[in-house]
């Protein structure tokens, strides 16, 4: 009979999400076993490496996102469905701010070409739900999908709330920021939709 798990893969992640806030992306595998009171042998038990660590740790914290941006980007009405993912941004980032900062360790395209083996494949398709549920959106707001709309789209729910909220991960995101992503938001998809 095989020995019961000790300590487990989120108990693990969460102590590199609190190594990783404290020290960036230079945090040892000594940081995240003091983080999480877990033994440093039984980091490597789980993990092959401290960078297999954080790439599990960011694939986590963009699946955790990205859970309650496709949610949002499925409001029955696509104008406020696009105001919702929006703010959803600022949003999860207030409430869980070592996610948000965790999702700031790589980014997707860099990160395919030397992932971990163990985590090529969801590195690969870590944006498929999210980047389906943004094709239905533009289907329903604007009835069909071309560049300049998909473009339009992702800037409004995406690259623009993200531009606001980043200046502030780490610290307080100030509560005008929801303000700037309606604003910027709802102009940005009035132009898909023409």
């Amino acid at each position: 009979m095989a020995r019961p798990v000790k300590f487990s893969v989120d108990q693990i992640l969460d102590g590199a999400a609190i190594a990783v806030r404290e020290r960036g992306s230079e945090a040892s595998i000594a940081d995240i076993a003091a983080a999480s009171g877990v033994p440093s042998g039984s980091i490597y038990h789980r993990f092959s490496s401290r960078r297999e660590v954080f790439v599990r740790l960011w694939i986590r914290s963009i699946r955790r996102f990205q859970e309650g941006f496709i949610q949002a980007m499925g409001d029955d009405s696509p104008e406020n469905a696009v105001i919702a993912s929006a703010l959803h941004i600022p949003t999860f980032c207030r409430d869980n701010p070592l996610d948000a900062f965790a999702m700031t360790l790589f980014h997707q395209w860099e990160l395919a070409q030397d992932a971990p083996e163990s985590c090529v494949e969801d590195v690969l398709h870590i944006n498929d739900g999210i980047n389906a549920a943004t094709a239905r959106l533009i289907d329903r707001l604007c009835g069909s999908r071309d560049d300049r709309r998909d473009g339009l789209i992702v800037t409004a729910t995406r690259m623009c709330p993200y531009g606001l909220v980043r200046p502030y991960l780490g610290r307080e995101i100030p509560r005008w920021i929801d303000e700037a992503v309606i604003a910027s938001a709802t102009s940005i998809s009035r132009l898909a939709a023409e």
